[in-house]
């Protein structure tokens, strides 16, 4: 084989294993680990189910592949951000409203979501790019937080961590919730602009919850 075929046949691999994990985040955040079809994503994906089970055995460790895939890509579009070059506000604004942007701009994640609070996570340990990049992304926003506290900004008794991880719970729990919520009070998260509401609103709300009261 000639460096060139080498080269054309890495290429297609790549190319075929990226249209299988695209077909099946969609199809894993729809039914979940028990409920998605293989059939469905090959077909999707436009390749054989024998070509998915060549790169992944299971449909478990295809599962696993694309908790790592959108982990890894979510955790490297929240780090990118120079949180530095912004006020303690500004740059918790920043993070939680860039949270809520990767839920807009992949709508079923919230199914992922939740599939993996019937697991009781057990398919985290195996994010390895979000677990080794999340405490340093952590370390930087406790660290703003801490200054915003230094500042008088925000409440200086609060416990930063637990501060961001309530932020994220109030801002994420519009995709994760919602369904249960409306039970409750009525609530449509499907338009454009409750979507944007929900931004604007759930982000202010944290912002207002640890900002020192004048």
């Amino acid at each position: 084989m000639t460096n060139s075929d080498s080269s054309s046949t890495r290429s297609n691999e790549k190319d075929g294993i990226q249209r299988i994990l695209a077909a099946a985040v969609d199809e894993f955040c729809r039914a979940g680990l028990a409920g998605a079809k293989l059939d469905v994503i090959a077909l999707e994906a436009n390749v054989s189910k024998q070509l998915i089970h060549h790169y992944f055995r299971t449909k478990a460790e295809l599962y696993v592949a694309v908790i790592n895939h959108v982990s890894s890509e979510a955790i490297e579009i929240l780090s990118a951000i120079d949180y530095e070059s912004y006020s303690p506000q500004q740059a918790m604004t920043r993070f939680l409203q860039q949270a809520f942007d990767l839920f807009t701009r992949w709508p079923l994640l919230a199914g992922l979501y939740n599939d993996q609070g019937v697991y009781a996570g057990e398919h985290m340990p195996e994010c390895l790019d979000m677990i080794s990049r999340s405490p340093e992304l952590m370390a930087r926003l406790i660290n703003i937080f801490a200054q915003g506290q230094e500042d008088g900004e925000f409440i200086a008794d609060a416990d930063p961590q637990q501060c961001i991880a309530a932020g994220l719970i109030v801002v994420i729990g519009y995709f994760t919730n919602s369904p249960i919520s409306a039970a409750f009070i009525p609530t449509e998260i499907s338009s454009a602009e409750n979507i944007a509401r929900w931004r604007e609103f759930s982000v202010d709300f944290f912002i207002r919850a640890i900002k020192v009261k004048p």
